[in-house]
């Protein structure tokens, strides 16, 4: 009984306070049969039903970074909904249209997805979506304290938009430096009530990307790492070298082997589909991401662990600036870090000074 209502709490504050969610709007769920995230995705539809809204609950079967999206799912998502809510085991699926031809937005860009499109390029919706969510993860990190979680996001973004360059050390063995002129800091705040926004719940993090080409020198992984349908504490730490902006050298035990043979697999699929771009990035440094969020826990989760206070993630592969295009994103972690800006220390042992 008090998880369910734990799990109503939660909900509720998702509609409420992230999205919130209006009499008579559109709220579609997508999600797989079964498990959690089917229960997560019921105790929603009740909640935006209870809230007057106008749920509508698509269920697939279970896909991954290579399998596509049902094409009712993405018929879903071309009705435009004011709200759409992802909550599957895996990913939602690629979209076949938009990886051979790409949709083109208001925004004047080309999306090779029309969850992308309607979200990003033409904001007529706003969204969250939790991939490999658990009631668990879903119960504990979506009730926090959204104010100052905000505050912290904010003063995190502004030193990172005046810099013009990011170092990242840690015990393990990190060190790394990157370029971010002309790329501005982002957040994930759990604010996604006006249309064109979102992000994934449980929230907490601020991320950039790298500016294409200038990373160099060596993460170490010593906390999770994504591998696409699962994600694990690496055996031995994964060392993973980067030159002029891409791995080049990925070394450690079977968790480091899984991952080199992952991102292979995302080359070898790109190339066949004669997609030079997507082929090169599978190995590209896209993404540092800042864990901010004050009740999750390091549980072999993405969703969860890359939001946990004291570490960063580092992602392998598509970026969010819509300029370096791959098929994966690989979020793995580093405890612990120091992280610089322009050579000033705004992360200790993974505390923000800030």
């Amino acid at each position: 009984m008090a998880n369910d209502e734990e799990l109503r709490r939660a909900a509720r504050i998702a509609l409420t306070e992230c999205l919130a969610v209006k009499e008579g709007e559109r709220v579609l769920l997508i999600t797989n049969l079964g498990g959690d995230v089917y229960e997560i995705c019921q105790e929603l539809f009740r909640q935006a039903s209870e809230l007057k809204a106008v749920p509508v609950m698509v269920i697939q079967r279970d896909k991954d970074n290579f399998t596509m999206a049902d094409p009712a799912v993405l018929d879903a998502i071309r009705g435009e909904p004011e709200v759409i809510i992802t909550i599957c085991r895996g990913r939602i699926g690629k979209d076949p249209y938009g990886m051979r031809i790409g949709y083109v937005g208001r925004d004047g860009e080309k999306h090779s997805h029309i969850y992308d499109k309607v979200l990003d390029g033409d904001k007529r919706t706003r969204s969250f979506w939790s991939p490999n969510c658990t009631r668990e993860i879903f119960e504990r990190g979506v009730p926090i304290d959204y104010g100052q979680l905000r505050r912290n996001a904010r003063a995190i973004k502004e030193r990172i938009d005046a810099g013009k360059e990011v170092r990242v050390t840690s015990p393990a063995g990190t060190d790394v430096r990157f370029g971010i002129d002309g790329r501005a800091g982002r957040y994930d705040d759990g604010d996604f009530t006006l249309p064109g926004k979102g992000g994934n719940l449980p929230t907490g993090e601020v991320y950039v990307s790298p500016s294409n080409g200038t990373a160099e020198g060596v993460i170490v992984f010593d906390g999770t790492v994504d591998l696409d349908t699962h994600a694990e504490r690496p055996d031995v730490p994964v060392r993973v070298r980067f030159q002029k902006g891409f791995a080049v050298e990925i070394a450690g035990g079977q968790t480091a082997r899984q991952l080199e043979a992952l991102l292979e697999r995302s080359a070898a699929m790109a190339r066949d589909q004669g997609k030079k771009d997507e082929e090169r990035n599978a190995r590209h440094l896209g993404e540092l991401g800042i864990g901010l969020n004050p009740n999750a826990i390091m549980s072999c989760n993405t969703l969860e662990d890359e939001k946990v206070g004291g570490t960063v993630h580092f992602a392998i592969g598509m970026n969010l600036e819509n300029d370096a295009h791959a098929l994966v994103h690989l979020d793995c972690l580093v405890l612990r870090p120091d992280v610089y800006v322009d050579d000033a220390l705004i992360i200790k042992e993974g505390r923000p000074l800030v």
